[in-house]
């Protein structure tokens, strides 16, 4: 605690307010001041107070329920420790001339507003707590003293009174500094010489002085540690030399040459920073009595305060204006600028905004009508991205603009205004539309991309299903013709059998047609799939070999077959088979009676290659490039002497890639054959490795003869809607030994499942009513005394991939496509029974 505080302990303020929340705020504030601080909520409590002692002040709260603070000073006046009592008036109440001539009527010392600033308040306080301490010297004085030393003492009470309402908030800082010291040089014993210096970095600058102008340039400067004023300030303690200009200490030639006799100097603190050092010096005394010590000591903390203030007030302008935020301040009725900084100015073309109405800018009547708002009612108002439009550039033309913004009240000063600090978001309010709108545009896109996928997916949905439709009703039919002409042969005499062979053998064209549309499907849609596993592809070109051979000899074609050293491999067995059959098909199509078709197949370092030749018609060079394109024929024309689709070599060439290879096809022209050369990886793998535990998988149609196969005694279950495919296969197993049930729906077969008790299954999957993956669930669900767990294979003219694995998920072992392959049938069954093969 200070001297001065120390000083002012015995002192009292007395509070008064009906508000708790705000006697909490006013004891913050005048706590530092170190007087006893006594509070009352109202004016009775108020009165009751004074009755028992004297105060320094009263802060008194003009708006109180059950008499309000006029009527309080009225009472005050009239009693006995009132009579003379400061009171300062605090309102939250509109500061009209009215209520402020009420407030002085009374006896007020000031009419202070809410919301009011701290320092000033806090000034104001603290000068009448010191007055009301040399009051009570001065009423000690009286008894003690004689009437010089008593007509003194007033004297520098009323210097004190008047250095204790000197205008803090002046704009004119020397004004007021040289203001101070011409008060206490009016009521000092000694002093006839008086200078404030102020710091700026590590200097100390002459800002007034009085008694010295003849003496020292108000320039005048000096390092801190330097000199006496220098050396106050490194020390921020109060100096006093006796016989100044005798002194060693005093080294300023200018106070030798006055005959300074006394010099006293003290530090100008503020919240623990030093601001600068102020000095008095007297020609007449060496020494200066402790009341004119005082004095000045109160001259000096008044002048500190005010050089605090100004600092704030400089650092505070400093920010506005280099702030990149719009800063201004508006106010009076007319609400006329008072502060723009260089950003605000900027806005409205760089133009001086000071003292014009923020009307005349061509603002709009709503943020006028805000700012009014702000004024009546002290509300701070806060706004994001709103729209103003004005006359930014001064040339006439108004332009919307965006901005987020606060306005807040600034009272206490004797006027009203508003702080407006606000950022222009225009960029930002305009690209985010722009992104929004780029957004909602997108979206739509978006959506409607959406709908064309649903829509293209639903028709590729329809075009699978559509597919597979085509896929049954063609093979349902060519099961029969097949089935009963391979059935019919043995038995047909010669001329029958040519017949027999002929309609075998279109049937068989046109089951080879259907597959490769379905796998041309496959491929563009990016459904096929292959079933890769250990493949011993001797097998499998043989397999192929087979299945061409009866076609070649119907031709008269040659076959000439060389296989080498070729191994096993990792590929899809029946996708391998199919390069090959097709290969060798296309050969013998185009190769003439008489001719020759050879396949050779060997090794060539890390690739297997099959090389098929023929020597019939060739191609044409200029169909070369596009030989493996889908859908694309040498000879496209009605009257083409060979059939199909032309699909075949496109299913070619992506199996062959899709196994990792290459195929390659030369000619040297019409009539001069054709070479189709394959390369495929070898992938080779020890004997005995593999997924399937180290067998080598072949093509089903392929190696072991079925002819023999016999089914003696075994009980098969044949579901199928056509009576011409249940008759078929009755017959057909039926001459293998087999005893044959026949249903022709899935009720009829779960009907007879508990009868019959067969030992396999075999149904159709497009059935009417309960389809056949109803009918294998159905069956599964059985316990295993019921047949349950009869083993079952799907014969069905559904034949994709997808449709085999939803066989196998709805529970049955096999799947089989129609047209059936009678031996392949007959070894499946064989083979879910347990009987051996060849």
């Amino acid at each position: 605690m200070t001297n001065v505080e120390q000083r002012t302990s015995s002192a009292s303020v007395l509070l008064v307010d009906d508000t708790p929340a705000n006697l909490l705020v006013l004891n913050a504030v005048l706590k530092p001041l170190g007087a006893r601080l006594v509070e009352a909520k109202s004016g009775t409590e108020a009165l009751e107070a004074i009755r028992r002692e004297p105060f320094a002040v009263v802060l008194l709260d003009v708006q109180m329920p059950d008499m309000d603070g006029f009527e309080v000073a009225r009472r005050l006046r009239q009693m006995e420790h009132g009579r003379e009592m400061p009171i300062l008036f605090l309102t939250a109440i509109h500061r009209d001339e009215v209520y402020a001539r009420r407030g002085y009527a009374t006896g007020a010392a000031d009419y202070i507003t809410k919301p009011f600033d701290a320092d000033v308040l806090r000034a104001r306080v603290k000068a009448f707590v010191d007055l009301f301490q040399q009051r009570e010297e001065v009423r000690q004085a009286q008894v003690a003293l004689r009437t010089r030393e008593r007509d003194e003492a007033v004297r520098r009470l009323v210097a004190f009174e008047r250095i204790a309402t000197a205008a803090l908030d002046a704009e004119d800082l020397g004004v007021l500094l040289k203001q101070l010291l011409d008060i206490f040089l009016g009521a000092a014993d000694a002093a006839d010489s008086a200078m404030v210096l102020l710091r700026e970095g590590d200097e100390l600058k002459a800002h007034a002085v009085v008694g010295l102008n003849e003496e020292v340039d108000e320039r005048f400067s000096v390092r801190i540690g330097e000199g006496i004023a220098g050396q106050i300030a490194a020390s921020r303690q109060p100096v006093e030399i006796v016989d100044a200009s005798k002194s060693p200490d005093v080294g300023s030639h200018w106070l030798r040459a006055r005959g300074t006799r006394g010099l006293y100097g003290v530090p100008l603190l503020y919240d623990g920073e030093m601001v600068g050092v102020a000095h008095i010096g007297s020609t007449r005394a060496s020494r200066f009595s402790d009341a004119e010590k005082r004095l000045f000591t109160a001259m000096a903390e008044r002048a500190a305060w005010a050089v605090a203030r100004h600092v704030k007030r400089s650092r505070l302008h400093d920010v506005l204006s280099k702030a990149p935020a719009l800063i201004c301040i508006v106010g009076g009725p007319d609400l006329r600028y008072e502060f723009a900084n260089p950003a605000y100015r900027a806005l409205f073309g760089g133009r001086e905004l000071l003292g014009t109405k923020l009307a005349d800018t061509g603002v709009d009547r709503e943020i006028i009508d805000k700012l009014r708002h702000v004024l009546r009612t002290g509300e701070t108002v806060a706004s994001n991205e709103t729209a103003i439009t004005a006359d930014w550039r001064g040339d006439g033309e108004r332009e919307t603009r965006f901005f987020s913004f606060t306005m807040q009240p600034m009272r206490g000063r004797g006027d009203e205004s508003v702080l407006l600090f606000a950022n222009d978001v225009t960029a930002h309010v305009r690209a985010r539309r722009e992104l929004e709108a780029h957004q909602a545009e997108r979206a739509q896109v978006l959506e409607r991309e959406r709908i064309a996928r649903a829509e293209a997916e639903m028709a590729s949905r329809a075009k699978d299903q559509f597919l597979a439709t085509v896929s049954h009703e063609l093979r349902t039919p060519l099961n029969a013709i097949l089935g009963w002409a391979v059935l019919a042969r043995p038995q047909a005499p010669p001329q029958l059998d040519r017949a027999l062979a002929v309609i075998e053998r279109n049937a068989r064209a046109q089951a080879r047609i259907i597959d490769d549309v379905l796998d041309i499907s496959r491929i563009v849609s990016g459904k096929f799939r292959l079933d890769i596993g250990p493949t011993n592809l001797t097998e499998v070109i043989q397999s192929a070999v087979e299945s061409v051979r009866p076609a070649a000899e119907a031709r008269g074609v040659e076959l000439s077959i060389t296989i080498g050293e070729v191994g096993r491999m990792l590929g899809d067995s029946e996708r391998l088979q199919q390069i090959v059959w097709n290969l060798l098909s296309n050969g013998i199509k185009f190769t003439p009676k008489g001719g020759k078709v050879a396949l050779e197949a060997a090794s060539a370092g890390p690739n297997v290659v099959i090389r098929v030749r023929d020597d019939g018609q060739g191609i044409d060079p200029a169909f070369l490039p596009h030989l493996f394109e889908a859908f694309r024929q040498a000879d496209g024309s009605t009257t083409r002497r060979h059939g199909g689709l032309g699909l075949g070599l496109a299913i070619v060439k992506q199996l062959v890639q899709a196994h990792g290879g290459t195929i390659e096809a030369a000619s040297e022209g019409n009539g001069k054959g054709a070479t189709f050369i394959v390369e495929l990886p070898s992938r080779s793998i020890p004997t005995g490795s593999g997924a399937d535990g180290g067998h080598d998988r072949a093509p089903e149609s392929a190696a072991i003869s079925t002819e023999n196969v016999r089914l003696e005694g075994l009980r098969v279950l044949v579901v199928d809607d056509e009576e011409d495919a249940r008759m078929l296969l009755k017959r057909v197993l039926e001459d293998r030994g087999a005893v044959v049930s026949l249903a022709a729906s899935s009720e009829q077969a779960l009907d007879d499942l508990p009868q019959f008790r067969p030992d396999v299954l075999v149904s159709d999957i497009g059935m009417p009513g309960t389809d056949g993956y109803s009918l294998i669930r159905s069956v599964r669900a059985l316990p295993s005394e019921k047949g349950g767990r009869t083993p079952a294979i799907a014969l069905t003219a559904y034949a994709r991939v997808e449709d085999s694995q939803r066989a196998f998920a709805a529970g049955f072992q096999r799947h089989v496509p129609k047209p059936v392959d009678f031996g392949r049938l007959v070894s499946l069954i064989a083979n879910l029974c347990g009987i051996p093969l060849g």
